[in-house]
């Protein structure tokens, strides 16, 4: 056993009460360098992704974008579909559920009015609700669109059980 402790003190020195001291101090140097090294490096990341943002907001849109067309994401893990330019013969994806809306009331003509017409679009409005129309579109009450005319005076739709004129503003 005593050999065992002359060893131990002869590769390890006891140490003064000074000199823990000065190790101490020198780690604490270390610690504090390190610790502003780590401060000053964020202040300039960030003042750099800022100033990038700053001067070029849609960058790394642009990057994370590029990112992901070049990977190769599996659709089952994220849910999307096959794409049109897909060679691949895929099942058909069945369509989700969705709502169905009951009207406490039967939708006639005379509820509908025209909000906006736009080219071939129109958007109605009805009871709680708003419409975005096409030709060929079935809207209930009003039956399929037949026509949409743009005028100055808010336009015309034309359709099975009626015609919706717009109002002059």
């Amino acid at each position: 056993m005593s050999s065992v402790n002359a060893t131990a003190r002869l590769l390890h020195p006891p140490r003064s009460a000074s000199a823990e001291r000065d190790a101490a101090a020198k780690s604490d140097r270390l610690i504090k360098a390190l610790s502003m090294c780590l401060f000053v490096l964020s202040i300039g990341f960030f003042s750099v992704v800022t100033t990038i943002s700053y001067i070029n907001p849609g960058y790394f849109d642009r990057l994370l974008m590029q990112q992901m067309a070049d990977a190769d994401i599996d659709p089952i893990a994220v849910g999307s579909t096959s794409k049109a330019d897909d060679t691949i013969e895929s099942p058909p994806v069945a369509a989700l559920p969705v709502p169905k809306i009951v009207r406490p009331w039967t939708l006639k003509p005379k509820d509908f009015s025209i909000v906006m017409v736009f080219g071939d679009e129109a958007h109605l409005a009805s009871p709680g609700e708003l419409w975005r129309v096409e030709v060929g579109t079935e809207v209930p009450g009003l039956g399929k669109i037949l026509a949409i005319e743009p005028n100055d005076h808010g336009g015309i739709v034309k359709a099975e059980k009626a015609t919706l004129v717009g109002v002059p503003h």
